[in-house]
């Protein structure tokens, strides 16, 4: 109904964007708020006595140090180490945990954590609530404010990120979620799908500005937020995507995986992700080669243009041994543009100030 420009994304028709454009939508979430549906977003809660033993071994984040509405960002990892999806997970109480997952990896995450639940022999129901939640990201340095005047059920701005509180409307139960994916404060409302309609109006009639897929991808890139698929993989480690600060070594569970990131952290990582960042408009493309003396020496996993910058971004997994070079260069065609090593996020954002 608003004229948005639908693509197929996930196994879901998904707005890519809005009739205002990327721009626009890009621009009033960094300096206003912008609206994003995200509902395609999977849900899967654990129940059962057993249930944080269970995610203890599952993921390599310390769950046991949640207190209650708290969350952790990490990983599902393979025994060797690769990555099979990154989620959050937050502790609902004693023995209930609730995790958001990505879309398109949502079936077989589910059908690995019961196999690993099955394997371990753990008290626990893991359950896909994918289809009872829809979910609407509110992100930008207004976001919060916003969301004290017309969410009912607490102080929204004086929450800390990465908080998950329970609250109930019309009789309904529903989240708030203070994460996002845009590098800006905000949240993610929960509901259940019948009155998704309802807060997406609500918000626009606050003048909360209305953005897509494109818009979504650029602000998670200025931020340096990887994205599974292009930049993480199967096929490579935590250590080597600089999530490093994700695992927890201490903690005595024998995750899946340990024993091959223990020694990829003892011999250290092949390649490593690392931000790259141009002189030049030119956008950087996924799949673009890094190239140092003429040599390929890696590819660029996330690449675009970055909007607050104005110039050429990336994430790019290159060899160990490149990876604070000052010589990069990143190949587009038959010329070479030089780029510089830098640590994400590109822009400063209300975060990251």
């Amino acid at each position: 109904e608003l004229g948005a420009k639908m693509v197929p994304f996930a196994g879901y028709e998904m707005p890519v964007q809005y009739p205002l454009g990327v721009l626009k939508e890009h621009l009033h979430t960094r300096s206003k708020a912008g609206l994003f549906d995200v509902s395609h977003m999977g849900q899967v809660r654990f129940t059962g006595a057993g249930a944080l033993a269970f995610l203890q071994t599952l993921v390599p984040a310390n769950i046991g140090a949640l207190s209650d509405q708290k969350g952790k960002y990490t990983t599902l990892c393979t025994e060797t180490g690769g990555v099979v999806d990154d989620l959050i997970i937050c502790r609902l109480g004693p023995d209930e945990f609730f995790a958001v997952v990505n879309a398109g990896t949502r079936e077989g995450d589910v059908e690995w954590m019961r196999q690993q639940a099955l394997k371990g022999k753990f008290i626990v129901d893991v359950a896909d609530e994918s289809e009872q939640w829809a979910m609407i990201a509110v992100q930008g340095p207004k976001a919060l404010d916003l969301l004290d005047r017309i969410v009912p059920g607490g102080k929204w701005s004086e929450e800390a990120p990465f908080t998950l509180h329970e609250f109930e409307y019309e009789g309904q139960p529903h989240f708030l979620s203070r994460t996002g994916y845009t590098g800006e404060a905000g949240a993610e409302l929960l509901c259940p799908p019948k009155l998704a309609a309802h807060w997406w109006n609500r918000l626009l009639q606050e003048g909360v500005v209305p953005c897509g897929l494109a818009a979504r991808d650029s602000l998670r890139l200025e931020a340096g937020y990887c994205l599974y698929g292009q930049d993480l993989d199967l096929e490579h480690t935590p250590l080597e995507a600089g999530l490093n600060w994700t695992i927890s070594w201490k903690k005595e569970d024998r995750f899946i995986g340990r024993d091959a990131l223990e020694a990829q952290k003892a011999a250290g990582p092949p390649t490593k992700l690392i931000g790259l960042k141009t002189e030049s408009r030119r956008p950087l493309r996924h799949g673009d080669k890094v190239v140092r003396g003429g040599e390929e020496v890696g590819v660029v996993t996330s690449g675009g243009f970055s909007i607050m910058a104005e110039c050429g971004i990336a994430l790019a997994y290159v060899n160990s041994d490149s990876a604070d070079a000052d010589d990069l260069g990143i190949k587009k065609g038959s010329a070479v543009l030089p780029a510089v090593v830098t640590r994400p996020p590109f822009v400063k954002t209300s975060l990251s100030k």
